[in-house]
């Protein structure tokens, strides 16, 4: 009972793993859940309403543009009121400094030259009659920046009377004044004859206007006119149409649809209740999660059992969905930009085609989803992510790679164009002499994010390899290499026992063959048919392809030369584990014999010990450990070595010998149950069976066979 509760927590702990890493996903991916309703509407200004007609269903203010705002802030800023302030109190304060001014240069004055004279009383007199004649007036020195305003007028205030509108010309300038001094001095030079003496002491007087400028009364009645804008421009009452189906939208109806969505978002989402818009993206988001697991447990296996694949593509998909959410948050990136493409190409050298359109599929619609991307979108990322799939681009020949990345930016390219075309109807944009827009042209600016995004695509090749160290998986360009014969495993293989390399080369051509006629992975069967004996180095003459004269069998048991024969099963793994090949490879060392027995000796030892009393386990003896194939591509090997071996035994075989030995081998293996797990159909199987029986005809260097009548012509 114990034990039967220990294997069923065992069975369950992969179950509870993925459950787990499904969680989190789901959750990590929710952080970027909005919390707010979408407007459910796309739309652009200059093309046409493709939606059903919108009527209001409340009343609402129609908002200016915030270039519109900004116009008209500009436009109010260019017709700026100045004010300036009249303070009639400065002539008397001004007359006052003139005395104190005169009383302490006078003395200074008189004594550069003891001999001059000078009657005060007269200057004084002078002064202040001239300080008044000026401050009388209005008295004004402007602003240096309004010097350049060409007819500059101002509000001129008196306490807290606005006096009106006023030129400069209308009043008397510090330059006039000064003017004034000198032509006044002039006329009574006789009577005041120390002319610079008293035109100095009245220049200063005069450096205090009476008008001066009120910078904070202006700027403070400027931002009351900038806030006293209006921001609407009108009302659309509730019921009325605010925009119909094929309509054009222009200038002003975009205003009403952009103010309606505002009031939408305002009105609307305040009655929501965040958590339940939460929790639709979450079940959203777990039911895509959701399938695309159960889609790699009907369909890849091999990924949903591995806990470490089936994260990697977890963990892309929400990479994938960041990055996108990065891209649409950062200003001036435009989503086009992100190259996800990157994600089918990295599956497709891993793993299925299927598998990698699937998850691309699912990583579309999580992006779409959460971010609220429009169909055109969507379209494109499809038929992208499909041609990436189609053209089986793979970095394994570089010139494909990149013949496969020119079709990717043709499809981004055409279907870009295409669907702007059908959007919007024509090639330009068209604008009014106002600069709005009337009609909606193809974006071509687009298409240098569709640059960008293919070369970046080219991130891909680096990538590959990088994740295939971190999660244990196998690329093409690794199988390459390692199908080299300079590769040390195989040389040790060529030097060691030459029979078994020339066995495990055929057994690769023969795998390889029918691996590419039923569309099954041929690089990968092919390299692992070369690796797959690699344990016979071991003893390498217990085995008969090595053998010359001597068969060192004939000095053991039946049972120990059984041992013998399946120890280079376990030997292959170890050699393989030592030298690190992938473990995709070190599965078909364990499982190229399957869990058949060694038949030759098991009926030897038959004969030798007549019936023996306890025959099952004698036979468990003579099995090897297995497991049975489960992949297509382990099946095909495991056929393809006992036909390639069984064949070596047939002395001029004929065409008939060789199908029948096909034949023969095939349906053994089929009611053994070895192929029971590899999904193999019978379509496959008879397809498989052709390509064996032509490449050992041809192998074994088997003659035409004449009918009976032609071989008595012959003769």
């Amino acid at each position: 009972m114990i034990i039967k509760i220990i294997k069923n927590t065992i069975d369950t702990l992969p179950h509870i793993a993925r459950l787990v890493l499904v969680g989190i996903v789901v959750l990590g991916i929710s952080f970027l859940f909005p919390n707010k309703l979408e407007f459910a509407y796309k739309y652009d200004q200059g093309s046409r309403w493709e939606h059903e007609d919108l009527r209001a269903p409340f009343s609402f203010a129609i908002q200016k543009t915030s270039d519109e705002l900004e116009k008209e802030r500009n436009d109010l800023n260019k017709r700026i009121h100045y004010y300036y302030r009249f303070n009639e109190t400065v002539g008397e304060f001004q007359q006052e400094a003139f005395i104190q001014n005169f009383a302490t240069q006078l003395p200074l004055y008189l004594a550069k030259d003891s001999t001059t004279k000078v009657d005060s009383s007269r200057y004084v007199r002078f002064g202040l009659s001239f300080i008044t004649s000026i401050y009388s007036r209005k008295y004004i020195r402007l602003q240096d920046e309004h010097k350049e305003i060409e007819n500059f007028k101002f509000n001129l205030l008196d306490g807290h009377v606005d006096l009106g509108r006023f030129k400069p010309d209308d009043l008397l300038t510090r330059k006039e004044a000064l003017q004034l001094l000198v032509d006044t001095l002039d006329n009574v030079q006789k009577q005041l004859p120390d002319y610079k003496f008293m035109f100095s002491i009245l220049e200063n007087t005069l450096e205090t206007p009476n008008v001066v400028f009120d910078s904070t009364f202006t700027a403070t009645t400027q931002q009351q006119a900038v806030n006293n804008i209006s921001p609407s421009l009108g009302m659309v009452n509730i019921g009325e149409l605010i925009v119909e189906r094929g309509q054009l939208i222009d200038s002003v109806t975009y205003t009403k649809i952009v103010s309606y969505q505002q009031k939408y978002k305002d009105e609307i989402n305040q009655h929501k209740n965040k958590y339940i818009i939460y929790f639709g993206y979450l079940l959203l988001t777990g039911i895509l999660i959701g399938i695309f697991v159960l889609f790699t447990r009907f369909y890849a296996k091999a990924v949903y059992n591995n806990i470490r694949h089936l994260a990697l593509l977890l963990f892309l998909i929400t990479g994938y969905i960041y990055l996108a959410h990065f891209v649409d948050q950062t200003p001036y990136l435009n989503m086009y930009l992100v190259p996800f493409c990157i994600l089918p190409i990295i599956i497709l050298n891993f793993f299925r085609p299927r598998l990698a359109l699937f998850a691309h599929t699912v990583m579309i619609l999580l992006t779409s989803l959460i971010l609220s991307l429009d169909h055109q979108f969507i379209v494109i990322q499809m038929l992208v992510g499909m041609v990436a799939v189609v053209s089986k681009l793979k970095t394994r020949h570089l010139s494909n790679y990149f013949i496969s990345l020119l079709y990717i930016g043709t499809t981004y390219t055409v279907g870009f164009l295409s669907l702007e075309m059908v959007h919007t109807g024509t090639f330009l944009t068209i604008k009014s002499d106002y600069g709005t827009i009337v009609e909606k042209g193809i974006e071509w600016t687009m298409l240098w994010w569709v640059f960008l995004n293919v070369l970046l695509t080219l991130l891909s090749y680096p990538l590959i390899p990088i994740l295939e160290k971190l999660f244990g998986l196998t690329s093409d360009i690794t199988l390459v290499e390692l199908s080299d014969m300079d590769n040390p495993l195989l040389k040790e293989l060529s030097l060691k026992a030459q029979g078994t390399l020339q066995h495990s080369l055929q057994v690769a051509n023969l795998s390889e063959a029918a691996a590419k006629e039923i569309g099954a992975n041929a690089l990968l069967v092919k390299v692992a048919a070369m690796y797959h004996d690699i344990g016979k180095m071991q003893n390498p003459t217990y085995f008969i392809e090595n053998q010359n004269e001597e068969n060192p069998h004939d000095k053991l048991s039946c049972l120990e030369s059984t041992q013998m024969i399946i120890g280079h099963v376990t030997e292959g793994i170890k050699l393989a584990k030592k030298h690190r090949l992938p473990s995709v490879l070190i599965d078909f060392i364990r499982t190229h014999h399957g869990t058949t027995r060694v038949e030759y000796f098991y009926r030897t030892y038959l004969k030798e010990e007549g019936h023996p009393t306890n025959p099952t386990i004698a036979e468990c003896e003579f099995r090897y450990p297995g497991p049975k194939p489960w992949t297509k591509e382990q099946a095909i090997m495991l056929m393809a070595d006992s036909l390639e071996a069984a064949s070596k035994s047939l002395k001029n075989p004929t065409g008939v010998d060789i199908n029948n030995l096909v034949d023969k081998i095939i349906k053994h293996k089929i009611d053994l149950g070895q192929l029971q797990d590899t999904r193999l159909s019978f379509k496959e199987l008879e397809q498989i069976k052709v390509v064996f029986k032509k490449l050992l005809k041809s192998i074994n260097h088997v003659r035409i066979e004449y009918p009976d009548e032609q071989k008595k012509e012959a003769t």
